[in-house]
């Protein structure tokens, strides 16, 4: 088998998690192309359901006939584990050695401690001895010198303690916020993709061939720049993306795109359902579904023969609960039954002497468990849960007769039982005959209204029984949902390494990007795209390393059309704010994120950018401008009218004034509003008189909510001058009414 280098060429990042493309070149030997290769260095977090590889240039007949993920161990040299992890192992070495002299030290701290001099107990009859005062004295002085010095060390050493254990988490951390691909693990572990071409195939040129798979552990969110300059007439917006990524490989030198589609969503037709006018029918059977063959056994007989010698041990398994209950037993036979358990089983296995019944932990051997019903998966009924298992019809195991009498009445409650399991088991023995196969089969189980259940449909999901289990050998099952995918790829791993530990803790440090606190404003893409789904690719390589941290990568320039709008709303704030209507001439659609605001040389701000769909149109505030000022006066005349004086005029006179200290004319819309009568007030009146500029009703923007009564002037104010704008409308209600809040609304 040839090991052959690749290349990761292209990543494209979806909402979660990212699909990456390595391009790997084949070279003729002796004139043929091998029919089997090996891909390494793949990452670990790598996802084997979606491993793809195709040929893209080479012969006409060369195919990939298989494609198998397996694993891959390397030990690196000394000279490519990376820098920081020889600090760390410098640092851990020398903490073990300085906490191994501090704890010396305080050993013998201890032991010159304990050295005190000792008393000798006193005879009776006999006088005190004489005390050793110079002995003494001398103790005392070698235990004071020694502790002195010793202690002098301790502290000594407790400082060296403290700065390498302080350096030691330094070392730990820098390891820490290295990137994921460079491992620092003495054995490394990688995820490797074996390839079965349609070989050897004679050649004089080189095949390159594709290899595509998904990977966990990476978002990207999208950003902008929008750059203006100084008058605001044109600009320049750009989409970058901001990528996180922990896949455990670096994309470097990459082609990069992004995507809004979710990795994870199955893409599958639709299975349409016909509706049928007339009489009714039974549903059609779903297509995809295949019985198995008849005489499927037969295809085992070899199996068997060479296996009959040898048989291998079948763990015990417990045994289905009974469909049917069995009708309860008269009173004489329960008072036998409660008399003779232990009688039965030492008479099975052996009689214990002197009567005594066997140990409990040791039971007695049980006749071989028949063979389940050959059931070629699970079955619904009716569309309900599936049904649980049934009892196959086991033949009646006669037991010689107890010591102690009552053989007969054992033999003829065993024929009794005999019989009811035979009339109780009809049923299950007409699955096994459904079940073997053959258009009997396929009736009665339409009959009975079983439907193949839904898992059985899925085929990736589903495996090969082993022909050593005699129940579901030559059919396809479930797959446990407790064998992980490790163990399912787990084939030619020769190094003792904790596989499943290791890939679940990748899969761990992958999924842990989803904790990292994305930029201010940012929106993820699947909640921000709508109901459409859209791919950005970068115009340039790209190098994102895998150290889970947040890198912008510029995507593209989106070509727009700027047109800039001072707004005001003088009755709420008496400034004047810029603001860019962005028109979207380009076809891709721009999702909702923060955009950076550059205005000339100097960063103005970052603001919140809404979605915006081809064609469409949206406002993006800039901050106040504070060379544009706005004056507002109002006054409010109320006076009785009509013939009889029975309403009220409510009068409002507004005055705005506008001052450009600008050296360049600005365009101001400035926002009034007046009274609304709804459709139930029949008698309230609102009346325009005299408006100068004439104003209009806004247009509200594709995001922005209309506000009854708005009016809007739209004027121009050349470089250092002002303009002023007058209106005056009158509201007229019964003098039994008053308006809500009071009649002075200006």
């Amino acid at each position: 088998m040839r090991v052959v280098p690749s290349v990761l060429e292209s990543v494209t990042v979806h909402a979660e998690g990212a699909l990456c493309t390595r391009a790997f070149v084949l070279s003729p030997e002796n004139g043929h192309l091998p029919g089997q290769v090996r891909v390494d260095g793949l990452p670990l977090a790598l996802r084997t359901g979606s491993l793809r590889a195709r040929v893209v240039e080479g012969p006409a007949d060369l195919l990939v006939r298989d494609l198998k993920p397996t694993f891959d161990v390397r030990l690196p040299p000394e000279s490519e584990l990376p820098a920081e992890q020889h600090a760390l192992e410098a640092a851990e070495a020398a903490l073990s050695a300085v906490h191994g002299r501090l704890e010396r030290v305080r050993s013998e701290i201890k032991a010159l401690r304990n050295l005190t001099p000792t008393w000798p107990a006193q005879r009776k009859g006999q006088p005190p001895r004489e005390a050793p005062l110079a002995a003494m004295l001398s103790l005392t002085g070698f235990v004071d010198a020694e502790l002195a010095e010793l202690q002098a060390q301790e502290l000594d050493l407790e400082r060296q303690h403290r700065d390498a254990t302080n350096e030691l988490e330094l070392r730990r951390r820098r390891v820490q916020e290295l990137s994921s691909a460079r491992n620092v693990d003495r054995a490394r572990l990688f995820r490797a993709a074996l390839l079965t071409l349609s070989g050897p195939i004679a050649a004089n040129a080189d095949a390159r061939l594709v290899l595509e798979y998904a990977v966990a552990g990476a978002r990207w969110v999208p950003t902008y720049d929008l750059r203006l300059p100084r008058t605001l007439e044109e600009g320049t917006l750009r989409m970058r993306a901001a990528i996180l990524q922990r896949t455990g490989e670096d994309w470097t030198g990459v082609r990069l795109a992004v995507s809004t589609a979710s990795l994870e969503r199955r893409a599958e037709v639709p299975e349409l359902k016909s509706l049928r006018i007339g009489r009714s029918q039974p549903p059609p059977a779903r297509s995809g579904w295949r019985e198995p063959a008849p005489g499927l056994e037969e295809l085992f007989a070899g199996y068997d023969a060479a296996h009959v010698a040898r048989p291998e041990s079948v763990p015990a398994r417990p045994l289905p609960p009974p469909m049917f209950e069995e009708p309860e037993p008269e009173a004489d036979e329960d008072a036998y039954e409660q008399e003779q358990p232990y009688k039965e089983m030492a008479t099975f296995g052996g009689a214990a002497p002197g009567g005594a019944p066997p140990s409990v932990s040791a039971p007695p051997p049980m006749p071989p468990p028949m063979a389940a019903p050959k059931s070629s998966g699970a079955f619904l009924v009716g569309g309900a849960r599936p049904s649980s298992p049934r009892r196959s019809a086991a033949p009646a195991v006669s037991m010689p007769a107890s010591r102690g009498g009552g053989g007969g009445m054992d033999r003829m409650k065993s024929k009794k039982r005999a019989v009811e399991v035979d009339e109780l088991e009809e049923a299950p023995m007409a699955d096994m005959a459904m079940d073997e196969g053959g258009g009997a089969g396929d009736e009665l189980r339409r009959a009975a209204g079983l439907e193949p259940a839904d898992g059985l449909f899925d085929y990736d999901s589903l495996t090969l029984a082993s022909a050593a289990s005699s129940a579901q050998r030559g059919r396809l099952r479930p797959r446990p949902a407790l064998v992980s995918q490790a163990m399912l790829s787990l084939t030619a791993v020769s190094v003792q390494v904790e596989v499943v530990r290791l890939e679940a803790q990748a899969f761990m440090f992958a999924d842990a990007v989803h904790m990292v606190t994305p930029p201010t404003w940012s929106v993820p893409p699947r909640e921000s795209a709508r109901h459409f789904d859209a791919r950005f690719d970068a115009e340039a390589v790209a190098d994102v390393p895998s150290d889970g941290a947040w890198h912008t990568v510029p995507m593209l320039t989106v070509p727009l059309e700027l047109k800039v709008e001072y707004v005001c709303v003088p009755s709420v704030e008496p400034r004047v704010f810029r603001t860019v209507r962005l028109d979207n001439a380009s076809p891709h659609p721009l999702l909702a994120g923060p955009v950076d605001v550059t205005l000339g040389d100097e960063f103005l701000m970052t603001s919140p950018l809404p979605t915006l769909g081809p064609g469409e149109t949206q406002r993006l505030g800039l901050g106040v401008e504070e060379a544009l000022q706005v004056a507002r006066n109002t006054r409010f005349e109320e006076a009785s009218g009509g013939m009889f004086g029975n309403s009220t005029v409510l009068t409002h006179h507004v005055s705005v004034e506008v001052a450009n200290h600008l050296s360049r004319p600005a365009n101001i819309a400035i926002s009034e509003r007046i009274g609304a009568v709804p459709e139930s007030q029949k008698d309230l009146k609102v009346e325009e008189a005299e408006v100068v500029p004439p104003w209009q009703k806004p247009t509200p923007l594709p995001g922005e909510a209309p506000v009854e009564g708005e009016r809007v002037w739209r004027v121009s104010v050349p470089a250092g001058e002002k303009r002023s704008m007058k209106a005056t409308w009158v509201v007229k209600l019964p003098s039994s009414k008053m308006l809500n809040g009071g009649n002075r609304r200006t």
